[in-house]
């Protein structure tokens, strides 16, 4: 009679798969993102964005060396983010949608509660970390030029007179907006709803082409 053996499935040996640094850094920048923006930077801290990222501080010092590292980690991230979305052609088939679209892309970069927590973080300390306040307007200027290009791109085929310049248009549409985000740094109850900045960035831009047009008018 032969004895029949029963064969155990075995577990897999070894610890699980751990993440890979990108991984783990993906995970640290989206959580320091909301505890940043649920908390403000004087109420997080490294423990707190570790247990909103279920991983140890020890992990995160690997990363950064401090709060001040953190943030900007998330707000290099969100530049990096943004300028790639700008940079980045719409779908839309009509010039004007085009400009509607790259102008709103700005708007929620620049007016978000994302965006209006990081001006404020930078400002407030500036006079201690004056080469992070630096450092952030410089990828501001990033972005500033990545909408002009865009922008110019968008614009380049078709006709104007000559007294419309594409690059003082950027400028002037990337100043309407940017006249929002002021304001919105200095009233702490500040909110920004998509609809809101959307309208906002409609708005502007729809001067913009208005201001454009009638220089074409007037000068025909």
């Amino acid at each position: 009679m032969t004895e029949q053996k029963t064969t155990e499935a075995k577990r897999p040996r070894g610890r699980p798969s751990l993440r890979t640094e990108q991984e783990t850094r993906a995970l640290l920048i989206k959580a320091a993102a909301e505890v940043f923006l649920s908390e403000g930077y004087a109420g997080t801290s490294i423990e707190a964005v570790a247990r909103r990222a279920g991983m140890s501080t020890r992990t995160i010092y690997k990363t950064v060396s401090n709060k001040a590292s953190l943030f900007r980690l998330v707000a290099d991230d969100a530049i990096e983010t943004g300028i790639a979305h700008l940079d980045t052609p719409s779908n839309v088939t009509t010039v004007e949608g085009a400009v509607l679209a790259l102008s709103r892309a700005y708007s929620h970069l620049v007016l978000s509660n994302g965006g209006i927590l990081n001006a404020r973080a930078v400002f407030a300390g500036q006079s201690q970390f004056p080469e992070f306040r630096d450092n952030y307007l410089s990828s501001i200027d990033t972005v500033a030029e990545a909408f002009d290009r865009r922008f110019i791109a968008i614009l380049s085929d078709c006709t104007f007179p000559e007294d419309v310049d594409l690059y003082e248009a950027a400028t002037l549409l990337r100043s309407m907006i940017n006249g929002a985000q002021r304001e919105a740094v200095l009233n702490p109850s500040y909110d920004g709803t998509a609809s809101a900045i959307s309208a906002w960035s409609d708005k502007c831009t729809n001067f913009a082409i208005k201001a454009m047009r009638s220089s074409k008018a007037a000068s025909g």
